[in-house]
């Protein structure tokens, strides 16, 4: 991803992805030095299922270097569970949030943003960074940004990028609806979200 760079730079607390594949940790390491990575804690979430977690461990430990093993764990979380014993102890945690590719269940919208704020820490500067295809449509993805703009996120970037790197701008609907499928499926959207401190008015 061409501008995760510029996306994230600067020293962070921790923090929390919502990846599925134990792969966030990786791109912690691509955004930061190594003396950066000393300092700080990742958690690799998604759904509590025993099964899920395992794979997630899984792939974590292949893809993550034994070195760095103390440097993450591995907790589950239902989004919009927040009495739970992990979510209550880590309220407000993390300066960072990566969640990839979890915008497909609009009936989820609101429980993931929940959870977003939530976790997100009350340092002014903690950003969610969101990234997800177009696979399951576009409509789901503007959807998502709407209902985080309405309980108290703000966008602070937003764009779509396809696989050279080429920008361009964020777009709710495209060719009035009809925008050709297999074109779409080239780009990304990527966007960061800042929580909101000032009256929209």
């Amino acid at each position: 991803m061409a501008g995760h760079r510029r996306c994230w730079p600067g020293w962070h607390r921790g923090y929390i992805g919502w990846c599925g594949r134990g792969r966030s940790f990786t791109f912690v390491l691509r955004s930061n030095s190594m003396r950066e990575v000393e300092s700080i804690q990742v958690v690799i979430s998604d759904y509590p299922a025993p099964v899920v977690l395992s794979n997630i461990q899984q792939n974590a430990s292949k893809a993550i270097p034994s070195r760095l093993a103390s440097k993450y764990s591995i907790e589950g979380h239902e989004w919009g569970v927040l009495d739970s014993p992990f979510a209550a102890s880590q309220a407000h945690h993390f300066t960072r949030i990566l969640a990839a590719d979890c915008y497909w269940m609009p009936g989820q919208h609101l429980n993931l943003v929940r959870s977003m704020l939530h976790f997100l820490s009350l340092v002014e500067e903690s950003e969610v960074f969101c990234i997800a295809g177009f696979h399951t449509g576009r409509a789901k993805l503007a959807g998502f940004f709407d209902t985080a703009v309405e309980k108290g996120l703000e966008v602070a970037e937003i764009y779509e990028e396809d696989a050279e790197g080429r920008r361009r701008e964020w777009r709710a609907e495209r060719d009035g609806g009809r925008e050709d499928h297999t074109e779409r499926k080239k780009w990304l959207v990527i966007a960061r979200l800042k929580r909101r401190y000032r009256d929209a008015n």
